[in-house]
């Protein structure tokens, strides 16, 4: 397809990493799978970001874990962003489903753990789910946003992502606009 994005049954996605996303009757699911990072997080901002102001209301959202290997802090701040304006919207947390061991040491370690629902329970997902990868390429303001609200969550994190923000800056301030 011209977009770059393609559908796939999430049973057949054997990818280093990929980013899966599907609504269906006002509920907003996604997968992560692999080694989760920056490249393959701009679509899914944009998209989830998109929806969670539209109308009708989502009713829930939903993010499977439970195949994820590895995510990084870009990830983990979308997490809390999406976090955020859901809770805006519907007054109660997005619920993170079937984090292995990796996955819930870091959202505990980050804070991401205690803002969230997390859950072992089999939540049935629609398929296909649409596959988000590379279909945008993450821009500096969009990592910016990310970590900001990852630096919000404790003083550590504030220490811990400080010089990444100020790189982060300088880059947005270099970021061509939008016309």
């Amino acid at each position: 397809m011209a977009s770059g994005i393609v559908q796939v049954d999430a049973s057949e996605a054997n990818v280093e990493e990929a980013l899966l996303m599907r609504e269906s009757g006002n509920v907003i699911y996604m997968r992560a799978v692999g080694h989760i990072t920056a490249n393959t997080c701009a679509e899914l901002k944009s998209r989830v970001f998109g929806r969670l102001e539209a109308k009708p209301p989502v009713d829930a959202v939903y993010v499977d874990l439970e195949r994820c290997d590895y995510m990084d802090s870009t990830f983990m701040g979308l997490l809390v962003g999406f976090n955020k304006r859901f809770l805006r919207f519907a007054e109660k947390p997005i619920t993170i489903l079937k984090a292995n061991e990796t996955c819930l040491k870091l959202l505990r370690t980050i804070g991401v753990a205690r803002l969230v629902s997390l859950s072992d329970e089999n939540i049935k997902f629609p398929e296909p789910l649409e596959n988000l990868n590379a279909a945008r390429k993450a821009e500096a303001s969009m990592l910016l946003r990310a970590h900001e609200d990852l630096m919000e969550l404790s003083e550590e994190n504030e220490r811990r992502f400080s010089a990444l923000r100020s790189v982060l800056k300088q880059s947005v301030e270099n970021e061509p606009r939008d016309q």
